[in-house]
């Protein structure tokens, strides 16, 4: 905050002499001036004060006062007097006269406008805090004055002039918008005394005819209020917020409202005299989240005949109230702000609008498992909601992700809105981003495709660095198992992105609109059977609808590349086995179907139908599912001449020492016992987990196509097979026999062996020899391990005909129990039990060797015994009563009067017995001195009776080494992480309350001694 200040401080100071200005910008360009690129974009027009030109060359744009040179002027100057036009497009260009650095503006995000010099001064600086509405822009009075006005005719590039006061102070509630148990009363202040205040009840934006506001305003029933103040100045931004009294839902809640927005939703009206309104959103818990204005627009085409309709919503910065939704809107992603979102109640699976049949559940249904199936595709995130217009119930919603958006790549893959080249196809193709590349690039890599082999690998390797197959394969495959019937010529989208620096470089596709699956709404693609037993193959027999390409590319990929083959009919195996399963499927379906059962009853009161009818259609839903799972199978051998399927069953040993991946998914357990199909090859690979190396592979029939020993591997199943992943402990040294298992498996020595030969010889000594030849010194054809003869003359271990030098001890090895290698007059077993170096003849360095001192019965590891005059003998730094040179021999600290922070002193600790070093020693009473670990299942993060159970935490024991802790939402999201052995959590995630329920937890512990284990459990919080 101090350097804020100054940088404030400083930025005044300059302001008084800066010859070049911040003369004028707007944030609200809806419908003023365009750039270069006949795009609207927020601007900033800078003034010479001065009669000469300067150079501007080299000198800073930035929107952010923590980062002054964020852009980088490269060229250009400003004419004595004259104007210099920049349009924050986020281009990070110049264009002609244009510049167009690399940032856009935030009105309400408390952006600063920032112009510094070469060498990184300040030269003008403006921290934006007036909002603007639509088109206004603010300016000086006058061209380099000093103070600034509301412009509501803007003058970018041109004299300043017309400027006016800013807008009335915006009206205040004394309640925030949200749910109440009773009639509810606001009063409205406005912090102008002069203003008088107006407002309505109905939704509509307040006019200078609305009513006016005289005394608090009664709120009987679920009302929005709208209120504006009016003064001599211009008119304020419009407050609004929401008020439910006495209705509660369960899911979240989203409120809007205008005249426009009416128009265009309730009435169907395609062309509203405006788009704009109001946004509100509210969690499952009913607290009120964010809002702000924006523009509202039509989703959907058939559905938009139906009276529930959607819209997109686009939160507008230009209208001064908010820039984004800032919310983890979806419990399941990280992003927490949204410019963008779809809300639709179903589309053609609408009920009880839509065709018969309908479950109300389809479309997000089909995104969500392709989300949990972790398929390689975009998809749009689900939420259920309820929706109210104008303060009326409009019944069940879902909040939808928008991915055909740029903040939707840029936040999930760092591919910006001028780093797109995306396509789509709904009746007929068009670049939603990258004209006119986009199309050309498409159509290059589709005619290299038709034009060459894709068996030969440089072929191959060039359309692979272009193209993900893996995605073409998956969205074939997806849309054959759920029986799509409105794809390809209808809402097909697939994109990639171009900035090297980012992800998804590689032509990828999306999800689109999926109602029309599962055997509902109309065939408009015109597949050739929309039954549940239809043959997975029909997909890629589709005569190219559309006519972009993407049947013809994936039927010549099969064609020709024996990889794309493999992948593509063995990923129908792995997802049928696991994401894709029955087992899995409906469960999942019958949890979204639980979401909103109980908001369903409001829906068919709004709406029409009935309760048992919905029933009966998701339960039909269900019936097309579990016969499709059965369907594929026989399909899938009919089509690509499989055979079996057989039971297979993969483990692991030792168990939790490694993974296997089967084609393309990981085996979620072991032993895994599922069914593989013959006929086509099974592709394997063995990672092994920290602590350990993979080693071989076993199975009952096999063959494989490698060695065991290959941790990528693959075979051909042909009937039941067991197929184990041994992994070894990752010791370098196994045997320890001196040498590595890498040294060991080069010399061709068993690493499990320290004598692999037999011939009482440890491998490592024979390296360099034949360690496969066991041998035999004095050549009389008996090895040496089985000569009779046992004298060991110098009683160093080694038979004397093994030994090079039979009267010296240390003579081959100078760890020999009697060994005396240094000459101390100590033998190594003598200095392992004194504690002395076997190589040091005086350990402790007083002088005395270290024989000596064991002869006299002084210390020889401590350098002042028995002679103490010395004066670093003295010292105790710490005060502890230990001298710091006995401490340096120690465990303990010299610089430290309680090394181990038990409350003894070191000192008092040597006197006693105890180990200064250990805060468990003599005490171990403390939970810090516990064995082992505990975890509570339950606590009241209340702020109110023990404290102790105000916060979660675990007591982990001493012999623990590392800790990584996970919480979980109910949908599987991370909301609380520590790797702290004493981390406590408040019950809290992003500063917000979670509420009361049960958590699952992970944690993943490793001890002291190189122990792994991994537990999970629940956490029950209580409020």
């Amino acid at each position: 905050m101090r350097s804020l200040l100054l940088f404030i401080l400083f930025c005044n100071l300059l302001h008084l002499s800066a010859q070049v200005k911040i003369n004028e910008y707007s944030c609200s360009n809806v419908s003023g001036p365009t750039d270069a690129y006949g795009q609207r974009e927020d601007w900033i027009e800078l003034y010479n004060t001065t009669a000469t030109t300067i150079d501007l060359t080299g000198w800073y744009l930035s929107d952010k006062a923590s980062n002054l040179t964020k852009w980088l002027i490269p060229s250009g100057s400003i004419n004595a007097n004259g104007f210099k036009m920049a349009y924050c497009s986020k281009r990070n260009t110049v264009n002609g006269t244009q510049y167009h650095p690399n940032f856009s503006l935030s009105q309400t995000e408390g952006d600063w406008i920032i112009l510094s010099n070469s060498i990184g001064t300040v030269v003008d600086s403006f921290k934006i805090v007036h909002m603007t509405k639509s088109d206004h822009s603010v300016g000086r009075s006058s061209n380099g004055a000093v103070d600034f006005k509301l412009f509501t005719t803007p003058t970018p590039n041109a004299n300043n002039s017309g400027g006016v006061s800013f807008y009335t102070p915006n009206p205040v509630f004394n309640l925030l918008p949200g749910f109440y148990a009773s009639p509810q009363t606001i009063t409205i202040t406005c912090s102008d005394p002069t203003a008088v205040i107006r407002y309505t009840l109905d939704g509509t934006d307040p006019l200078t005819t609305s009513t006016l506001y005289t005394a608090p305003v009664a709120i009987p029933t679920t009302i929005v209020l709208r209120a504006a103040a009016f003064s001599t100045n211009l008119q304020s931004f419009t407050t609004t917020s929401s008020y439910f009294i006495n209705v509660s839902h369960t899911i979240p809640v989203v409120s809007i409202c205008s005249q426009g927005v009416f128009s265009l939703i309730a009435n169907g009206s395609q062309n509203p005299a405006t788009r704009i309104g109001a946004f509100e959103l509210f969690e499952d818990n009913g607290v009120f989240i964010d809002k702000g204005e924006g523009e509202f627009n039509k989703h959907g085409n058939d559905s938009w005949a139906y009276d529930q309709r959607g819209f997109d919503f686009i939160m507008r910065d230009e209208l001064g109230y908010n820039s984004d939704i800032e919310h983890q809107i979806f419990p399941e992603k990280t992003r927490d702000n949204f410019q963008r979102l779809i809300l639709k109640p179903a589309a053609n699976d609408n009920y009880p609008q839509a065709t018969s049949g309908s479950a109300h559940i389809r479309d997000a249904f089909v995104h969500t498992l392709s989300i949990r199936a972790d398929l390689k595709l975009d998809e749009r995130t689900w939420r259920p909601a309820i929706l109210y217009i104008n303060g009326q119930y409009w019944g069940v919603y879902e909040i939808r992700e928008k991915i055909d958006d740029h903040d939707y790549t840029d936040y999930y893959y760092d591919q910006g809105k001028y780093n797109l080249e995306y396509l789509k196809t709904w009746g007929g193709t068009w670049e939603e981003y990258g004209a006119p590349n986009a199309l050309t690039n498409w159509n290059s890599l589709r005619n290299y495709i038709a034009t060459n082999n894709m068996g030969v690998p440089a072929n191959f390797a060039y359309v692979d660095n272009l193209l993900n197959w893996e995605s073409l394969c998956d969205y074939f495959m997806f849309n054959s198992y759920t029986v799509t019937m409105d794809w390809l010529n209808w809402n097909t989208a697939w994109w990639h992105g171009t900035d090297p620096l980012g992800d998804k470089k590689k032509w990828r596709y999306t999800l689109w609109d999926m109602d029309a699956t599962f055997g509902h709404y109309i065939n408009y693609t015109g597949v050739p059977d929309i039954t549940a037993n239809a043959d997975p193959c029909n997909v890629e027999n589709l005569p190219n609808p559309g006519g972009q390409g993407h049947t013809d590319i994936l039927e010549k990929l099969i064609a020709e590349n024996p990889i794309v083959e493999q992948y593509y009919i063995t990923r129908y195996a792995d997802l049928l086995n696991t994401k894709l399963s029955c087992a899995y499927v409906i469960p999942l379906l019958d949890s979204m179907i639980n979401e909103i059962a109980p908001e369903m009853p409001g829906q068919i009161a709004r709406w029409g139908g009935n309760i048992t009818t919905w029933q009966n259609n998701v339960q039909g839903l269900r019936d097309y599912i579990n016969q499709r799972c059965t369907a594929l199978t026989a399909g899938l051998i009919d089509c690509y001449s499989l055979t079996g399927p057989f039971n297979v069953t993969f483990n692991v040993s030792p168990a939790a020492a490694g993974l296997i991946k089967v084609n393309s998914v990981w085996a979620p357990s072991y032993p895994w016992s599922t069914n593989y199909f013959g006929g086509i090859q099974t592709n394997l690979i063995a990672q092994a987990n920290p602590g350990f190396l993979f080693d071989h592979w076993e199975y009952t029939t096999g063959p494989m196509s490698l060695p065991i020993t290959s941790d990528t591997n693959s075979l051909n199943i042909n009937g039941i097979e067991n197929i184990t992943a041994f992994f070894i402990v990752d010791n370098p040294d196994l045997d320890a026999d001196g040498c590595t298992n890498t040294d060991e498996i080069t010399a061709g020595t068993n690493p499990n062996n320290p004598d692999s030969d037999g011939d009482g010889e440890n491998d490592c000594a024979e390296i360099g020899t034949d360690p496969s030849n066991p041998l035999d010194a004095d050549g009389d054809g008996i090895i040496d391990a089985l000569e009779s003869s046992t004298t060991d003359s110098d009683g160093d271990g080694v038979n004397n005909e093994a030994d090079p030098a039979n009267t010296d001890p240390c003579i081959p090895n100078i760890t020999a129990p009697n060994c005396d290698s240094d000459g101390d007059g100590l033998t190594y077993s003598q200095e392992t039990a004194n504690g002395t170096s076997p190589t040091n003849p005086d350990t402790d360095g007083d002088g005395l060797s270290d024989g000596n001192e064991v002869a006299n019965n002084t210390d020889p590891l401590d350098p002042c015994d028995p002679d103490d005059s010395s004066i670093d003998c003295q010292i105790d730094t710490d005060g502890d009563g230990l001298p710091d040179s006995q401490e340096a021999i120690l465990c303990s600290d010299y610089q430290v009067f309680d090394t181990d922070g038990d409350g003894l002193s070191d000192g008092t600790e040597i006197s006693q017995g105890s180990d200064p070093c250990d805060a468990c020693n003599p005490d171990d009473s403390s939970p810090d001195c516990s064995i082992g670990i505990h975890i509570p299942t339950a606590f009241s993060p209340n702020g109110i009776g023990n404290s102790a159970n105000n916060v979660y935490q675990i007591i982990v024991g001493k012999d623990i080494l590392s800790i990584n802790f996970n919480i979980f939402d109910r949908w599987g999201a991370t909301i609380f992480e520590s790797e702290d052995k004493k981390f406590q959590w408040n019950g809290k995630y992003k500063g917000l309350d979670c509420n009361m329920g049960i958590y699952p937890y992970f944690i993943d512990v490793n001890y002291i001694d190189g122990k792994n284990i991994i537990l999970n459990g629940n956490i029950t919080l209580i409020r």
